[in-house]
């Protein structure tokens, strides 16, 4: 097991890679947020914040804290796969996720004129239908993995219908997602760089190819509304930021909701009494889908840089420290939650989770996610009431630090 301090306190047992942290992030959590404010991980070279507190001001001050490394790599990146990327033609520049403002001001403002409160409803005949069509067909009776039944391909095809992409490309997307995943928040080895660097060559072409082809032809769809969006005098995005953009939500616009659905259906049903609610009054799924986000977050810890010495709690942090955001542990703080290790649907302030980020860097996607997983529960309940979990299962995560959520969940429909 590996050791990890701050000037102050000793924190051990931080491995986000390996079990018990992969399996269950949580008790690793109350620790070291007792322990400490703030703690250096030497084997990452990374600050890690423990706290809500800190973690809300850390994306409040972007000038402080900057969200240039929020994609780079964890691990540093060998030659071999430094150079299949480049072959591969790879050039995403800073949009969204790692961009500080004025750049990253101009271009939220497009991306939202572009993905409209509008275009988000207007999703959800699509949605409700798909999701009565796999729930019927593909969690017929008996025993299944709501997973691979459910969670993993809705969102992809949510995804793909707003960004104007056909249903087939699915396993092609989220293979590409996968490797994004693994080579810039996991920690592969060098052989494995390289076969996940193809893996993202291909995928950012992909992405290129699509923008250039709705340059050409224009659809009804977001990436053409990114192409075509307008703020006065702002210059218009190029080919390669709305590359960028598509590229980004090629994973984020759906690991991060498969994530979400795997993670309420297993809280959702795990929790005592919870299920049969939910069943008699669809009300409450909303506020429990909060509560899951608070409890079960889909992303448990997020980067960012400082630009200046700064101090978290009572640790001083020196310029150009990197920081990781202990998102999982944000949302369990007893500061900012009552009786935080407890599941409850009610819970007046679960909405004040950070599962979605804070302030200009706030989850773009954030609407359409809440979207999706409240109809998948509400015709959840309304066709399969009797839902429940297949019991004596050993959930499955990828070994990553940031993106969580069960590869399989076992149900009985």
């Amino acid at each position: 097991m590996r050791m990890t301090t701050s000037a102050s306190c000793p924190v051990t047992g931080f491995d986000p890679f390996r079990a018990p942290y992969l399996i269950d992030p949580y008790p690793f959590f109350s620790t070291a947020r007792a322990a400490t404010a703030a703690f250096h991980d030497p084997a990452l070279d990374y600050w890690v914040i423990t706290r809500h507190a800190d973690v809300l001001a850390v994306f409040r001050d972007p000038a402080t804290y900057s969200a240039a490394n929020a994609l780079a790599p964890l691990v540093p990146v060998c030659p071999a796969a430094a150079q299949v990327l480049a072959d591969g033609g790879f050039r995403p520049v800073p949009t969204l996720t790692n961009n500080d403002p004025p750049g990253h001001t101009r271009v939220r403002r497009l991306a939202n004129k572009a993905l409209t409160r509008r275009r988000v409803a207007a999703m959800e005949p699509f949605i409700r239908a798909l999701a009565r069509r796999f729930i019927t067909e593909r969690m017929a009776s008996g025993e299944v993995d709501f997973v691979r039944a459910l969670a993993w391909e809705l969102p992809a095809l949510v995804v793909l219908r707003i960004l104007g992409i056909p249903d087939e490309d699915v396993p092609a997307i989220k293979a590409g997602a996968e490797s994004r995943l693994l080579f810039m928040w996991g920690r592969p080895t060098e052989k494995e760089q390289l076969t996940l660097a193809q893996g993202m060559a291909r995928f950012w072409r992909y992405a290129e190819a699509l923008v250039a082809a709705r340059f050409s032809a224009p659809g009804d769809d977001f990436t053409t509304a990114l192409i075509a969006a307008r703020d006065g005098d702002e210059p218009a995005l190029s080919a390669q930021e709305v590359a960028t953009i598509v590229y980004g939500l090629l994973l984020a616009g759906h690991e991060t909701t498969t994530s979400l659905l795997g993670n309420a259906c297993h809280r959702l049903l795990a929790t005592d009494g919870v299920w049969a609610r939910l069943v008699d009054n669809r009300t409450l799924i909303p506020p429990a889908l909060e509560e899951v986000l608070r409890f079960d977050s889909s992303v448990i810890a997020w980067r960012r840089q400082s630009t200046r010495p700064s101090r978290i709690g009572d640790v001083g942090l020196p310029a150009g420290a990197k920081l990781l955001l202990l998102i999982g542990s944000a949302n369990r703080d007893p500061a900012a939650f009552a009786d935080p290790e407890r599941f409850d649907i009610t819970r007046v302030n679960a909405r004040d989770h950070l599962s979605f980020g804070h302030g200009p860097h706030f989850c773009l996607g954030a609407p359409l996610a809440r979207l999706e997983a409240k109809i998948v529960f509400e015709e959840l309940c309304a066709l399969k009431p009797g839902l429940s979990l297949v019991p004596g299962q050993q959930l499955r995560y990828q070994p990553n630090v940031s993106f969580r959520g069960p590869l399989e969940l076992r149900v009985r429909a």
